[in-house]
């Protein structure tokens, strides 16, 4: 346990110095989260460092960890992805963003091309969505045994509001796989949905930083064969400078 724990800590600390650098001094945001679900009995952990160039291009790279036998123990890295988008604003309300992310995983890459909008309302409620793909560029085993490479097409929204130094936040999530030949992905069809919630308390200091711990409940799947669900509970924290 004690050595995974370097490991990860030490991956954490070279993202941080090369976000920082990559930067330009601008705006990054370094992100930790942990994740427990209750029926799997899975905790994983996730570290990301979010770029604002200052130049309407942004830059996101995460790690993911999973945790075989309980929170940070036997950690191992189970993906990345690296995203990279184009943001502008179509009025003092509404920004825009398209991007593409590159999913580094065992078996091979995912490339998620995305678009998304975001609103904002003058009473500090908010209203965003997202359209993207999620292409494999690796064969997998469909379900009737010929080789076929997934094509998942999903939608995100959230709809959120802030008051003073509190934010919540309410996301549902949907995706479909288009392949005929496509494994399940719930309920032994083709389509799976989540459902989360975050409560998020800012803290500003007086040099202009800002951290951000939150909460958050989820309800996903159990896994692709039966109409099962559980609850995901996360804990986190966002740090701006």
């Amino acid at each position: 346990m004690m050595k995974t724990t370097i490991k990860f800590v030490a991956a954490s600390i070279l993202l941080a110095t090369a976000s920082h650098a990559i930067a330009n001094d601008y705006k990054t945001t370094v992100e930790y989260r942990h994740q427990y679900s209750d029926e799997s009995k899975k905790h994983s952990d996730r570290f990301k460092v979010f770029l604002d160039t200052g130049n309407n291009i942004g830059f996101e790279l995460d790690a993911r960890y999973s945790n075989d036998d309980g929170a940070f123990d036997s950690m191992t890295l189970s993906g990345s992805e690296f995203s990279a988008f184009y943001y502008d604003k179509l009025n003092d309300n509404t920004v825009y963003l398209l991007g593409s992310s590159l999913d580094f995983t065992s078996a091979g890459i995912v490339y998620v091309p995305y678009a998304r909008l975001n609103y904002a309302f003058d009473n500090g409620f908010r209203l965003q969505g997202r359209y993207k793909w999620k292409l494999w560029d690796y064969s997998q085993t469909g379900v009737n045994g010929e080789s076929y490479n997934s094509k998942i097409q999903q939608f995100d929204t959230w709809l959120g509001y802030n008051t003073g130094n509190w934010d919540f936040q309410y996301e549902f999530n949907i995706w479909r796989e288009m392949e005929s030949n496509g494994q399940n992905l719930f309920d032994d069809g083709k389509t799976d949905y989540l459902h989360n919630f975050r409560l998020l308390y800012i803290y500003r200091t007086t040099n202009g930083d800002i951290w951000r711990p939150f909460v958050e409940l989820g309800n996903v799947k159990v896994n692709s064969i039966s109409d099962e669900r559980q609850n995901r509970y996360r804990v986190g924290i966002k740090y701006t400078w």
